[in-house]
């Protein structure tokens, strides 16, 4: 059991250090482009930018999974559990109410590369929960979600590249079941005019005409040089791929509604688990895989006397950093009327691939937000 032995924020790093975890503090910058690709072109303008030496274009850390996902993948650390305590730099939206500035301090852990994938989650969600709660004497909550039970419905619907990605982004972005569901009905009315651009196409696909000349013409304007910090072979490709899926019929009224009745599940855990079981048996779908995985997961989290009633379920729970894949879990106090989490995390497998690992990596973690700790110790005080 994780004790606190003070009220200072610094005793929550060395509980977590008694725990096994190695104190280890990432650079405090980034490459620039690392970070909007994982958390998006939209964050660029929250970012503390500047150029290093080469030209490059570089930014203070955002958060701390990147920048230590990037030293371990460099073979600069070579431990598999890592806890860390200091500033990341992103100026607050304008819906935060714990703080103005864009400084504030993160502690969390990180377990690299264990196979055990239930046991080594449900470490990290009981020590955060146990050391908040000893810390704070809040009544926490925690709301939970598993990305990957969304992407193994989406491909039950067997949709286009261009589709499925569009699907996902907008979950990304946030956006709620209803707000989803108004996107995707404009993708019914669109339509595309590709009949008199089909020579263009036709040149493009053949080799004989190359994407910046493709998107020239396309625009009917010569030495178009700027494409908002995409490259033209990527726009070219999305604009085929819209083509694409123009000409098909898949996207239709119901599958629309279906997608949203998934993103509308959300209650309490035990409920949940009985709703997403029945909602594959209504519509034929092959979920049994990820739902016993979440099974699992819950009942590892019982085990070790987590109480079932202070976790919720939520399918639309997500955030901006795309990295994760799996299991995503927020922190909150239950007893403040502060939307934002004290603490959040979650699973992303993926992140030392993209990143150019020759390798998988499995990867989860949480970081604590202590300015939101402190505001809400504030309120309840």
């Amino acid at each position: 059991m994780i004790k606190i032995v003070n009220k200072d924020p610094a005793s929550i790093r060395e509980c977590f250090i008694k725990e096994g975890y190695n104190l280890y503090n990432p650079s405090m910058t980034i490459d620039a482009d690392i970070v909007m690709n994982f958390m998006g072109e939209d964050v660029r303008n929250r970012l503390l930018l500047s150029n290093s030496p080469d030209g490059k274009e570089i930014c203070l850390r955002p958060d701390f999974t990147l920048p230590l996902a990037i030293s371990y993948k460099n073979n600069e650390i070579h431990d598999n559990k890592y806890v860390y305590d200091g500033y990341a730099f992103r100026f607050p939206t304008k819906n935060e109410k714990t703080r103005t500035c864009p400084e504030f301090r993160q502690i969390g852990i990180e377990n690299f590369g264990s196979e055990k994938k239930i046991e080594s989650e449900v470490e990290i969600i009981s020590h955060v929960y146990e050391v908040l709660s000893d810390f704070s004497g809040f009544d926490l909550g925690i709301t939970i979600s598993d990305v990957s039970i969304f992407y193994q419905f989406l491909e039950n619907l067997n949709l286009s590249k261009y589709l499925f990605n569009k699907i996902i982004r907008l979950y990304w972005n946030g956006l709620d079941n209803v707000k989803i569901k108004d996107a995707l009905q404009t993708l019914i009315k669109r339509q595309f005019d590709a009949g008199k651009h089909e020579d263009l196409i036709a040149q493009y696909k053949n080799g004989s005409l190359g994407s910046t000349r493709f998107i020239e013409s396309l625009l009917g304007e010569e030495n178009v040089s700027i494409f908002s910090g995409r490259e033209p072979d990527e726009i070219v490709n999305n604009y085929l791929d819209k083509l694409e899926s123009n000409n098909t019929s898949e996207i239709d009224q119901k599958t629309i509604n279906e997608i949203s009745e998934f993103l509308s599940i959300t209650g309490d855990i035990n409920s949940c688990i009985i709703e997403l079981s029945e909602f594959a048996d209504k519509y034929t779908l092959d979920l049994k895989n990820t739902i016993i995985e979440l099974e699992n997961r819950i009942k590892s989290l019982k085990d070790i006397n987590i109480p079932l009633d202070n976790i919720q379920f939520k399918t639309n729970l997500s955030r901006k950093a795309e990295y994760y894949t799996g299991l995503i879990f927020e922190i909150n106090n239950t007893k403040t009327p502060i939307s934002d989490p004290i603490a959040i995390g979650g699973r992303y497998d993926k992140i030392f691939e993209e990143l150019g690992s020759t390798k998988p990596i499995p990867a989860v973690g949480c970081s604590i937000y202590i300015d939101r700790l402190l505001y809400s110790g504030k309120l309840d005080g």
